[in-house]
């Protein structure tokens, strides 16, 4: 069985560089090949990072510039997931050149998805080229300013047009199968003492925290190519090196699909079903896709981006995200005390919390009266033909609940049940085997990934196969 390419992250709170002076903005792959090393992270992954964050760092010495060429290297060769610094003090038109840059050939090669998602809706081939030429003409521009501009410095340096770029960040959204959750989580290296485990509840409860576990299916392999971790920075601010946020993301896309940041994580998961009037719901995604209004990637980059530091930040995104007109959609926010699920309709969203476990995949939450006729009838408001998907979101969603209540239930039978007892949580490396087990991870998936935001980082992330031989799954 082919495995999963495995990109560890570890408990660094960020990369460690090598210094280097950059004296012009050449693709990766040039700057390998001059000798010149690019940056080596915590875990020897290569990270990427915006010229005008290298352009004042001394080159250290030798034996720093020959690790960086290996660590870079073999990167390249592994072709592990890398890790680009957005600079968000340089002008937007210049925030991603280096990315796009290193990108465009792979950028230019997914180009011919917009014929496919077209296809899928429009049989005629000469209907889809006048859809075609007409997008080339409106999709101009996205709602925020300031991404358009970071949208067209891309599309300059990859070479790809905007008029897809535009599309990309605006229906990537929108056909997302994901699994995504919180669960109280035991992190490695905190085992504890035995003199800290008997100093009783409020002790371990520091100890452990609420981890935020996410995959994110889509049934395009080829962006699997184009993923990406971003770290967001403000070079011109008292603290120049310091990570705001960071994201798993694809080249070329602007907004927030999977994110984190200190006390607070955030993932999109696709939903089919609205309560909304149909009328209503096309109105806003014909608005949205002219720039009027704003795409729910670009509502979570913003609040991610802008959210304070506190344990009340979790609410305040979630009453963002609740008035916020916006496409139908499942909002998954962790701060590491506790995890939200927002079922978001077009104006509204009903919400669930949780802060032991709690998981969500692309289906509605049961209704409170099964017997409601207004609740069955908004279940027959979903987009046709995505039944299959429906049945393949509750056999996900059945799956990482079982294991969740197998481990209550084992650990209710080795251990008393007294006063001041170790709530249950689960070890770091077994969620992660959750999270790589089939179907939570499956065929379709581009990525898995376990963010922390009680440290606000990615402890975990892992790029998904096409061929998994599921006989042999273990």
């Amino acid at each position: 069985m082919k495995t999963h390419a495995t990109q560890p992250f570890g408990n660094a709170g960020g990369p460690t560089l090598i210094r280097c002076a950059i004296g012009s903005r050449p693709a990766a792959a040039q700057q390998l090949a001059n000798g010149c090393p690019i940056a080596v992270g915590s875990n020897s992954e290569p990270v990427f990072v915006c010229h005008a964050l290298l352009s004042s760092y001394d080159i250290d010495g030798e034996a720093n510039m020959a690790s960086g060429r290996s660590a870079a290297a073999q990167a390249f060769a592994e072709d592990r997931i890398p890790t680009y610094r957005i600079d968000l003090s340089l002008p937007p038109r210049e925030r991603y050149v280096e990315l796009a840059t290193d990108f465009a050939p792979r950028m230019r090669r997914i180009t011919p998805l917009f014929d496919t998602v077209l296809a899928s809706f429009i049989p005629w081939s000469f209907l889809r080229s006048i859809v075609r030429f007409s997008a080339s003409l409106r999709l101009r521009r996205v709602h925020s300013h300031e991404e358009t501009q970071e949208l067209k410095g891309i599309a300059k340096a990859s070479g790809v047009d905007m008029y897809f770029l535009v599309a990309f960040n605006l229906l990537l959204d929108a056909l997302l199968g994901c699994t995504s959750g919180g669960v109280l989580t035991r992190p490695e290296g905190d085992k504890g003492s035995e003199r800290s485990r008997q100093a009783g509840r409020r002790s371990l409860r520091r100890m452990n925290r609420m981890m935020h576990f996410r995959t994110l299916d889509w049934g395009m392999p080829e962006l699997r190519d184009i993923l990406v971790v971003l770290e967001f920075v403000r070079s011109a601010s008292p603290e120049p090196e310091k990570v705001i946020m960071r994201t798993v993301s694809y080249a070329g896309f602007v907004g927030t699909l999977t994110g984190v940041r200190k006390n607070l994580s955030v993932s999109l998961n696709f939903r089919a079903n609205h309560h909304c009037s149909t009328l209503s719901l096309r109105i806003h995604q014909a608005l949205v896709l002219l720039g009027i209004r704003p795409s729910v990637s670009s509502i979570l980059r913003h609040g991610l981006l802008h959210a304070e530091e506190g344990d009340a930040e979790i609410d305040n995104m979630a009453n963002t995200i609740r008035r916020a007109r916006a496409t139908p959609c499942y909002v998954i926010l962790c701060s590491g005390r506790k995890t939200v699920v927002l079922q978001k309709d077009l104006y509204d969203a009903e919400y669930r919390s949780a802060d032991d476990f709690i998981v969500h995949t692309n289906h509605d939450f049961p209704p409170t009266d099964p017997s409601d006729g207004a609740s069955i009838q908004n279940q027959t408001n979903f987009i046709l033909g995505m039944e299959g998907a429906l049945e393949e979101s509750e056999e996900r969603q059945d799956c990482m609940q079982k294991k969740w209540t197998a481990l209550v239930r084992r650990r209710g039978r080795n251990a008393k049940r007294e006063e001041g007892q170790e709530p249950v949580a689960v070890d770091e490396q077994t969620l992660r085997w959750w999270v790589q087990s089939y179907p939570i991870m499956n065929e379709c998936t581009h990525f898995g990934c376990i963010l922390d935001p009680g440290t606000g980082t990615i402890r975990w992330l892992e790029r998904g196969v096409d061929d998994l031989d599921i006989e042999n799954w273990e």
